[in-house]
């Protein structure tokens, strides 16, 4: 009789957590997303004047960074971590008349973002705000 109040117990807190765990997180703090930054050249140099992405250092705190590199070789790939229900965002400026494109990916395989140099010489340009719900991002 013991090993069934220990067994339905243990089902039961199973059951609890599985149904909780946007709760117990939301109490953790620190909620985040794992994202890929991509930047790529599709006219002129393969080089960037300028990538400007933004995250979280630290993700039990809402503080976000913005962080500028100089001319870097493309492509270029970053992963980064940004709090839910934050701005994810990669900004990447073409050298010369160049066009450039620009890709965030969840979990580095799918694709939430995506943008192209307007024209030659314009930055190209990727945002989305994170889901605010943990482990759950719309389709």
């Amino acid at each position: 009789m013991a090993l069934l109040a220990i067994a339905a117990l243990v089902v039961g807190g199973l059951i609890w957590a599985k149904n909780n765990v946007t709760e117990i997180k939301k109490w953790r703090g620190g909620n985040s997303w794992s994202l890929t930054y991509e930047a790529t050249s599709s006219r002129g140099e393969p080089q960037a004047a300028a990538v400007t992405y933004r995250h979280n250092p630290d993700s039990s705190k809402p503080d976000y960074k913005d962080e500028q590199l100089g001319p870097t070789k493309l492509p270029w790939r970053t992963e980064v971590i940004v709090n839910t229900g934050k701005e994810a965002r990669v900004e990447v400026t073409p050298t010369g008349d160049g066009i450039t494109s620009c890709r965030i990916l969840l979990d580095g395989v799918r694709v939430v973002a995506s943008g192209k140099s307007p024209a030659p010489g314009k930055p190209a340009v990727c945002h989305v705000i994170t889901s605010s719900t943990p482990e759950k991002w719309p389709r």
